[in-house]
């Protein structure tokens, strides 16, 4: 297992395809898609068994299982996913950037994160590097994390991301202190877990918002889904059933931030015909991607207002367009440049990949 790699940073939708162990570093390598991404649906046949109806793919699963071994070689199938974190943790500094009231004051890290398919820990751990020891101590970067839950149905890769995570001293520290947990779990089960139900303490970063009713799910005032929406099992669920989940366990005022590839013609060719080609053009195993299951940034935007609206059902003072009153979104392409890395270049979203946010109204 490769030493810990230092704060990398994660913000980056893909414009390459889902990443696969081109072992030997070429030209196609950059296309590789950060599909391998440490992600959720990276499990390995011995996902665990939940009690609910699960929005993650079986078969999916299986398929991202031969790369638990290989998640933290930075030379490996999960190339691209190690390069693309920096602009991950880039993206979420600029949301908080934009929603801040007063971006003169000192940051305090006082955000608690929830990483919805952690996969093996890429995003993760660097986000938990982040975390200070004093929790009166300044945000040492633009993320304010205080805490990070991480949750992956693949009982291996969260064996893989615990055990690479005590490596560094800082990091597992946190584990030891619970400012830092990986739960072998899926959202569904999180959300059917209550704040009534079971024990929380300051330092859990399960803890309730406190206008929240006592029957209401864990939240968080962050929840991050890198590369997880084109997974999504349409058996069981849909992304909408999905995107609503997610927005459950996000608090007032918080963001949801994700990445995921458009469905277009020029995806298509980058993520399918050209990553799944034969070696040496192809860098994924072919089946790697469902180009039907990538999603358009209007197809998000839509789902996540009207998981919104349907959050408020039955709860809130007003209903239908009143729920969405304070809502924020941000939308921006990513795209590989060789040499450079990945870049967030606006306008670019129906190239591949992209970012996308959202922050629930107050």
């Amino acid at each position: 297992m490769a030493a810990p790699l230092r704060p990398m940073s994660n913000l980056a939708p893909r414009l390459l395809l889902a990443g696969r162990p081109a072992t030997r570093p070429t030209r196609t390598t950059l296309l590789q898609h950060h599909h391998h991404h440490e992600r959720r649906t990276a499990a390995t046949p011995q996902a665990r068994t939940h009690s609910t109806t699960s929005s993650v793919s079986a078969s999916e699963l299986t398929h991202f299982s031969a790369l638990a071994s290989s998640w933290w070689d930075p030379m490996g199938p999960s190339r691209i996913l190690h390069l693309m974190n920096p602009l991950r943790h880039e993206f979420i500094a600029s949301c908080l950037a934009d929603s801040s009231p007063s971006p003169s004051s000192p940051a305090k890290a006082d955000l608690h994160y929830l990483d919805i398919g952690c996969g093996g820990g890429i995003f993760a751990e660097s986000l938990a590097r982040t975390i200070p020891t004093d929790p009166d101590a300044a945000a040492p970067t633009p993320t304010r994390a205080a805490s990070m839950t991480a949750i992956d149905p693949s009982t291996n890769l969260i064996q893989i991301a615990r055990d690479h995570a005590r490596m560094d001293p800082a990091v597992d520290a946190h584990l030891r202190s619970g400012k830092f947990k990986y739960l072998n779990t899926t959202l569904e089960d999180v959300l059917a877990t209550t704040p009534s139900s079971s024990t929380s303490s300051p330092s859990s970063p399960l803890s309730p918002s406190p206008s929240a009713p006592t029957a209401s799910p864990k939240q968080y005032d962050m929840v991050t889904l890198f590369e997880v929406l084109e997974h999504i099992d349409p058996q069981t669920s849909t992304p909408l059933t999905f995107l609503t989940n997610c927005l459950r366990a996000l608090k007032p005022g918080g963001w949801l931030i994700g990445s995921t590839i458009s469905r277009t013609l020029p995806s298509f060719l980058l993520n399918q015909v050209v990553a799944e080609a034969p070696w040496p053009i192809g860098v994924v195993p072919r089946g790697t991607h469902e180009w039907s299951k990538f999603v358009n940034p209007p197809e998000v935007r839509a789902w996540l207002q009207e998981g919104l609206m349907r959050g408020g059902d039955g709860v809130a003072g007003r209903g239908g367009q009143g729920l969405l009153e304070g809502m924020q979104w941000r939308c921006v392409g990513a795209v590989y440049v060789p040499g450079f890395g990945w870049k967030m270049v606006p306008g670019s979203e129906d190239w591949g990949n992209y970012f996308w946010a959202v922050r629930k109204g107050v």
